[in-house]
């Protein structure tokens, strides 16, 4: 079975002329940067297509234009063809991308998101203050004690990013990372300086961060169309509550990217697939793991295709497989600590493994198998305070998803029975 996770580029990322072909080509895309444009109060285009990379590379423009060109991607694919990520991660910015291609955010509110974080980001810090720089080759325990030896009470530099097993970005004052750099390569290190303007993901930019938090909390948020890791941590997003409170400090925490993609592994994703400028998300799996299948669209669009048809054509996703990534997307309204446990996290944590151990025996589901599907989404839709009709619209979709609408007789006394939560403190 095929199980695609969608990932999304970060600052650094960004070229002169990216898109063109796509904005050129698509009606869609056009109406997504005119739009793009309207918001923003200026030509975004234009400066991507201008020829002026150091201008492109400063925060406030690099981060609009990324999220742009990547959420067009995404619209111009899913135009063409319809299929189901199992998951979806960004890194730094792509984590906005993220969410609201599985529909958290309305583009224009998460543009304006975007646009206000870029802003704030780089202000935090004077032009020429703050760098970062990619660390290849070395264990990331080594660079920490490198960041924590040239680290002094007025400035520092701290590990910003975990990309994979032997890459890791250190971020901070820009004279104490050239230190660092240095020191690093001389015991094995290659280092690589980044195109960004600002020591992002470092504790310069708490007041930064203290500012994006009200451009948050004035948000709107939806239920996830599809579950999206965080970056702070590595773990999915359950409801629109977790997500306010993560991205609440994901400016000044550390990227968990390795984690991130382990994460996935563990959940049976086999296909990774690169959204937006460039490939450093794809090399970056590729080179930990070569029994992946890992493609970019800018170097693999025909691939992506032709593995977007292997998916849909392959058997209707199970009913498990379904509830499960439901039971993650639909938002919360009880904030009872042990009700949740209890109606949430148990049940699904159950079926989680039984849908493991359907897909590593390599059988379908039983009518078993979805009974307790079923009874354990019922379970969180009543945990969770879903109402009513919203249940019976995701039981309908989860039916027409599956064709087993044939059923659907047989479980309706279980989905629309009264359940009282069992509170048990």
């Amino acid at each position: 079975m095929i199980k695609i996770a969608l990932l999304f580029p970060g600052q650094g990322s960004q070229y002169n002329m990216m898109g063109k072909a796509l904005y050129e080509s698509s009606p869609e895309v056009r109406e997504i940067f005119h739009r793009t444009n309207e918001i923003l109060g200026y030509d975004l285009l234009g400066i991507i297509n201008e020829g002026n990379l150091e201008k492109l590379t400063r925060t406030e423009y690099a981060q609009p234009a990324i999220f742009a060109y990547s959420y067009a991607i995404f619209q111009s694919i899913c135009k063409e063809k319809k299929f189901f990520p199992s998951f979806m991660a960004g890194h730094s910015l792509g984590e906005f991308t993220a969410l609201t291609c599985a529909e958290v955010f309305r583009y224009e509110d998460a543009l304006r998101l975007v646009m206000e974080r870029a802003t704030i980001m780089q202000q935090a810090t004077s032009d020429g203050f703050g760098g970062m720089a990619a660390i290849n080759g070395l264990h990331p325990l080594l660079v920490e004690e490198e960041c924590e030896r040239v680290s002094n009470g007025e400035d520092k530099i701290v590990v910003a990013n975990y990309n994979s097993s032997n890459q890791v970005v250190i971020s901070g004052a820009n004279s104490l990372v050239k230190v660092a750099t240095e020191n690093l390569a001389k015991i094995g290190a290659i280092t690589i300086p980044l195109k960004v303007s600002a020591p992002f993901h470092t504790p310069y930019l708490e007041l930064s961060n203290q500012m994006f938090q009200r451009a948050i909390a004035q948000t709107q948020m939806a239920g996830l169309k599809w579950p999206v890791i965080s970056n702070v941590d590595a773990k999915p997003y359950y409801n629109p509550a977790e997500i306010r409170d993560r991205l609440n400090v994901q400016m000044t925490s550390a990227v968990r990217w390795k984690e991130t993609i382990d994460y996935m592994l563990r959940q049976g994703v086999n296909t990774f697939i690169e959204l937006g400028p460039k490939t450093a998300l794809t090399n970056l799996i590729k080179r930990d793991f070569s029994h992946v299948r890992a493609y970019s669209y800018e170097d693999n669009y025909e691939q992506i295709m032709s593995i977007i048809d292997e998916q849909v054509a392959e058997k209707r996703p199970s009913v498990v497989s379904r509830s499960l990534g439901i039971a993650v997307c639909m938002r919360n309204e009880n904030w009872d600590d042990a009700e949740y446990q209890k109606g949430v996290i148990e049940p699904y944590r159950k079926i989680q493994a039984l849908g493991n151990k359907l897909e590593e025996e390599g059988r379908e589901e039983s009518f078993e198998d979805i009974k307790q599907a079923i009874e354990m989404l019922r379970s969180v839709f009543v945990t969770k305070k879903v109402p009513l009709e919203e249940q019976k619209e995701r039981f309908t979709q989860i039916f027409d998803e599956t064709k087993k609408r044939h059923l659907f007789d047989d479980f309706a006394p279980i989905m629309f029975a009264e359940k009282e939560v069992v509170n048990e403190k």
